[in-house]
């Protein structure tokens, strides 16, 4: 017992052991994702640039800061990795997790984090025209393209699938017509495909 307790205290120049109740060891490795990817691999993992990726940390930086760093607190940009991973893999946790070097349940907790804070972006970038000197140089735009007079947005639907029934009083009623639940999310976006409404509830 003593030698495994020694054992989980050393430490290495990459990775770091603390122990913690039950006695189980928390990993905490070096995330240099930046500094060790190309540019390449970097876009194949995470599906943005490096700039791409520090623009959007700029942003919400402030909303993912920790008061303090005490117990190793997850910094802003490794949050962001974390969440970013998560979205390019689809619904795997885990992947996120192991890739970022923390437990699935702190992966958990900052993808909600992350998301929360991306979202509070929406006023500043997704904004319908509502001028009508904005809705007439979209309308202008939109003809440019295909000569169809009076567009002001093109629309989609995507169904976003649930891991599990979203539960309530009315859970059927999030069935879809290929018998599984799913949100119906609708966009609409500009001629930049610049998103400019989206409807996510």
């Amino acid at each position: 017992m003593e030698r495994a307790l020694s054992l989980a205290f050393e430490e290495d120049e990459e990775d770091k052991c603390i122990l913690r109740r039950p006695w189980r060891p928390r990993w905490i490795r070096e995330r240099e994702h930046f500094d060790t990817l190309d540019d390449q691999d970097f876009v194949t993992r995470f599906r943005l640039t490096k700039a791409t990726v520090l623009s959007v940390l700029e942003s919400i930086e402030d909303k993912l800061e920790f008061p303090s760093n005490m117990n190793d607190s997850i910094s802003p940009i490794n949050q962001l990795l974390c969440a970013l991973r998560f979205y390019a893999t689809g619904y795997y946790q885990m992947t996120a997790a192991d890739l970022s070097g923390f437990s699935t349940s702190t992966a958990h907790r900052i993808v909600h984090r992350v998301s929360a804070a991306i979202a509070s972006l929406r006023p500043r970038h997704i904004y319908f025209p509502e001028l009508p000197d904005d809705i007439r140089q979209t309308q202008i735009e939109f003809y440019k393209i295909a000569r169809f007079p009076y567009v002001i947005g093109a629309t989609d639907c995507t169904h976003v699938k649930f891991i599990k029934s979203p539960g309530g009083e009315n859970p059927e009623i999030f069935i879809n017509r290929k018998n599984y639940f799913s949100l119906n999310i609708q966009a609409i976006c500009n001629t930049n495909l610049e998103f400019t409404d989206v409807v996510a509830r």
